[in-house]
């Protein structure tokens, strides 16, 4: 009696569980067959459909709320002269975006995105320890805000088999985000604001665009593992077919 109260219990969250997965993709999910000539357009119109509902997280698939969008620490710089990093980042508005370009190549399961990112905003917090004349250790708030960013992403996805049926995952993500320029408040009085510009000036650079190139490599390295953790969290309910299927 035990084990078949076990079993049934089983069987009704599973039950539920699939019903959940069937509501959410009919609600917010339409299946884009890959013979469609109109894929592109298909796989855009799903984006603009579920970005909203992703970044208020979706518990059942284990998505959680991605708006703040949590990078944790960059590392801008680590030698024995200078550790200068962010720590405790939440980025806002990576939910706010127009897609500009879609391709999707699904015989290599290949996609080409082009994205434009109305306003982000930073809160974190920096810290360093540098060698100058006498060596220098501050640590304080952020405040980085930056407008209209274009970003290229290329994705590569790859095919795996689970229980007879065919699964995917995304194995690759590229992304080049053109950040233009920023406002970065630090609340700092005037004394700490020029030891800061000072460690700024020495050791990432004298204007925005070569802080920007010190900074870019770290804020995009952080954004691809947290966006492939969470599109496999999600893709990995499905399957191909459930996806994809091969169909008019």
């Amino acid at each position: 009696m035990k084990i078949t109260s076990c079993l049934k219990k089983e069987n009704f969250i599973f039950s539920n569980f699939y019903y959940f997965i069937y509501l959410f993709t009919s609600s917010y999910i339409h299946v884009c067959s890959r013979r469609d000539p109109k894929l592109d357009q298909c796989i855009l119109e799903n984006i603009d459909n579920i970005k909203d509902k992703i970044c208020e997280g979706i518990p059942e698939l284990g998505v959680q709320p991605s708006n703040p969008f949590v990078l944790g620490r960059l590392i801008i710089s680590d030698n024995p002269n200078s550790k200068i990093s962010i720590k405790d980042a939440k980025v806002s508005g990576l939910c706010d975006f127009t897609i500009k370009f879609l391709h999707a190549d699904i015989d290599k399961l290949h996609f080409d995105v082009d994205l434009l990112f109305r306003k982000i905003q930073m809160n974190a917090t920096y810290d360093f320890d540098i060698r100058l004349l006498v060596p220098i250790s501050q640590q304080g708030p952020v405040y980085i805000t930056t407008e209209n960013v274009d970003a290229k992403v290329n994705m590569d996805m790859k095919v795996t088999t689970k229980n007879g049926k065919k699964y995917v995952y995304m194995a690759k993500m590229k992304i080049n985000l053109d950040i233009k320029g920023y406002n970065a408040e630090y609340g700092l009085n005037n004394a700490e604001l020029n030891r800061l510009n000072q460690v700024i000036g020495n050791f990432i650079g004298n204007n925005q665009q070569e802080v920007i190139s010190a900074f870019k490599p770290a804020i995009e390295e952080a954004v691809v593992k947290r966006i492939l953790s969470l599109s496999n969290n999600i893709v990995k309910h499905f399957t191909f077919e459930e996806l994809f299927p091969d169909r008019i």
